[in-house]
């Protein structure tokens, strides 16, 4: 069994926690925080980017919550 190659893996960039401008409605509404686990396989939020108070961030991609985490992005900044 030949072993894999370390160049073939997928680049992943660093993850950090979710970028400042990632914003959901969830986010201005009062719950009684028993909202679902945060791991869930389904994320029904919709997400805007305060920067361009759209569904797209500067970078022209989708606002997506596992996206907007990665630091190398060019938009990416923590709090």
């Amino acid at each position: 069994m030949a072993s894999a190659d370390p160049n073939d893996l997928p680049v992943v960039d660093p993850v950090g926690p979710p970028c400042r401008h990632l914003r959901h409605k969830g986010m201005y509404v009062y719950t009684d925080g028993s909202g679902g686990d945060p791991n869930d396989d389904y994320d029904s939020h919709m997400y805007w980017c305060l920067k361009t108070a759209k569904g797209f961030v500067p970078d022209d991609d989708f606002v997506v919550a596992e996206n907007c985490r990665q630091t190398a992005r060019s938009c990416y900044e923590a709090d």
